[in-house]
């Protein structure tokens, strides 16, 4: 009886890669973003576009200066209090929203 002959596979083997994160794609989180929070709401607790008094934790959001997508960095200096509300229909308002709205239209 003949011996059949083995075929080589057509498709190689993928191998799990691991895509590894530029120094923009990295963004703080958890304790060290909410140590970074109060540090910078206690320096100035007023949105620095209407100067609103925000309240701790929930009154404002952190902003970036300079946005992460235009190569701005993730650091305390590069961010700023802005205000923020919920609205009673669950949106949210404020100046940190028009910002952001904003600069997605360009």
């Amino acid at each position: 009886m003949a011996r059949l002959k083995m075929l080589k596979p057509k498709l190689a083997i993928a191998k799990p890669t691991r895509k590894t994160a530029t120094t923009r794609e990295v963004r703080m989180t958890g304790r060290r973003l909410q140590d970074r929070r109060l540090k910078v709401w206690a320096s100035n607790p007023r949105c620095v576009c209407c100067g609103k008094l925000t309240v701790f934790p929930h009154g404002f959001e952190l902003d970036h200066i300079v946005p992460l997508f235009q190569g701005g960095q993730d650091t305390e200096v590069n961010c700023q209090v802005m205000c923020v509300e919920r609205l009673p229909d669950g949106r949210k308002a404020g100046c940190h929203v028009d910002k952001s709205a904003e600069e997605v239209t360009g």
